[in-house]
């Protein structure tokens, strides 16, 4: 980094300022993206949960590098866009299942039922179930 690239802190957000002789002629760019939870809307309530207390859910589709950056980050699961979270718990991973699909694993924390960070959230888009808040 150049000493005309300013590096600014916010949030645990990184905004760069380029100097005004590159492309984005000082303007801001995009921040990094610091997924911090996920969102899924699952009306039908069709979670299952194994012997070992771990919910599986859904036939979703996550990146595989957005899937590494969830791992130990929180899930709730939600009837709808405008509702809030019926289950929720702590990723502890991911399985393939087609389409480059996966399910979703969680070991549930009932502390996030009820939780409300997804209501409405710009995240949702239009006709998708994932959400990342």
């Amino acid at each position: 980094m150049s000493l005309n690239d300013i590096l600014l802190e916010n949030d645990h957000k990184f905004w760069y300022y380029i100097n005004v002789n590159k492309t984005t002629k000082g303007r801001k760019m995009t921040p990094k993206q610091n997924t911090s939870s996920l969102a899924l809307m699952c009306k039908s309530h069709n979670y299952k949960v194994n012997p070992n207390n771990e919910y599986r859910v859904g036939n979703w589709v996550i990146a595989e590098t957005r899937r590494q950056q969830l791992i130990g980050r929180t899930v709730v699961l939600t009837e709808s866009q405008s509702s809030p979270a019926y289950l929720g718990g702590r990723i502890i991973g991911f399985a393939p299942t087609h389409n480059n699909k996966c399910e979703v694993i969680f070991k549930e924390d009932p502390s996030l039922v009820g939780n409300t960070d997804a209501v409405q959230h710009r995240g949702w888009g239009s006709g998708r179930g994932v959400c990342y808040i």
